[in-house]
């Protein structure tokens, strides 16, 4: 199933949404080592009910289903206060495709949809243990803003990013 070519595009459709929240689910629970969540289904879905500036899909080939993703959310929809920023709620790669690029080029996309969609920030909030996640981000151009909070399901020490778009390489 994975390679390192992937086909990373733009998505509008619902069925994208739908394989995208379980591509989530399955991330989540590969990173944290627990069984799938019906909590982080519904979080997953909730973010997909937001208003969206952009859905950016990496597949194997043209139709074939994501195998990562990353959601851009309208400004204030990350829970916190309304910065201007656009929001990027869920990125996800499939464990089996990790290790390919594959999250920096869906991390690229998607900040370069938002500013083409006139948002020339983002930001994005990250759990301060997921190492691998602050590295990306990092090297990405995002940098660290303010005092941790609690993860809204796991209670985990989680941080707010930020990038200029102009930054993200």
């Amino acid at each position: 199933m994975i390679g390192s070519s992937f086909v990373v595009r733009t998505a509008d459709d619902d069925g994208t949404a739908v394989a995208a929240t379980e591509l989530w689910v399955a991330a989540v629970a590969a990173r944290d080592g627990l069984p799938p969540s019906d909590a982080v289904r519904e979080r997953a879905r909730d973010k997909f009910g937001a208003e969206r500036v952009a859905l950016v899909v990496a597949e194997t080939a043209p139709g074939s289903g994501p195998v990562g993703f990353a959601l851009v959310t309208a400004p204030g929809t990350g829970g916190g206060a309304d910065t201007g920023a656009a929001y990027l709620s869920l990125l996800a790669v499939h464990p089996a495709a990790q290790g390919h690029g594959l999250g920096r080029r869906l991390l690229a996309a998607a900040v370069s949809a938002a500013a083409h969609a006139g948002h020339h920030r983002t930001e994005l909030h990250a759990l301060d243990d997921n190492t691998a996640a602050l590295a990306l981000y990092r090297s990405a151009g995002f940098a660290p803003l303010g005092e941790a909070f609690p993860h809204a399901l796991s209670g985990r020490p989680t941080r707010v990013w930020s990038a200029v778009s102009a930054q993200v390489r």
